[in-house]
């Protein structure tokens, strides 16, 4: 009995875990910008997949930090127009509906938006609020257009 006991706690240790991911607050991430002309996008990255850190400025560049890698890049200036404007209807962030959703502890993770002093609820949870949406496509957008690199980590030797 003893021994099928421990047979069970050892199975259920290997059973992957599902939940969701504790929202950061606004003072844990760091660097969220106050002025109107940049904004942070920050992904969490998950034990697989390495996250990362995106400054959006108005005049059309992105600064992407990535692992090791700092990427400065112009992106196409109609996609930093919609995403300020977004940005500008969406209001105060930390205002956004906060949705909880189910995410695996081992690939899921969270994107969240700074702007203005205040950074959004996590955009990856689906979201009743039309601005939060918004802001979700336009993150994974610029993302892309940022050469995010949704590569795994690197094994380490």
């Amino acid at each position: 009995m003893l021994l099928a006991f421990g047979l069970a706690v050892a199975l259920i240790g290997t059973i992957p875990t599902y939940g969701p991911i504790p929202q950061p607050s606004p003072s844990a991430v760091p660097g969220v910008p106050k002025t109107s002309g940049e904004a942070l996008i920050v992904n969490s990255g998950s034990t697989n997949r390495a996250g990362y850190r995106l400054r959006v400025y108005a005049a059309g560049w992105t600064a992407l930090q990535q692992g090791d890698v700092p990427i400065r890049k112009r992106v196409p200036g109609a996609l930093i127009k919609h995403f300020f404007a977004d940005l500008a209807a969406a209001g105060a962030l930390d205002k956004l509906p906060a949705p909880n959703c189910m995410k695996s502890a081992s690939f899921g993770s969270s994107t969240q938006v700074g702007y203005r002093g205040a950074m959004s609820p996590d955009l990856e949870c689906p979201s009743p609020s039309a601005s939060a949406r918004a802001l979700a496509i336009d993150a994974t957008a610029l993302a892309a257009a940022a050469g995010v690199s949704m590569l795994p980590r690197p094994l380490k030797p």
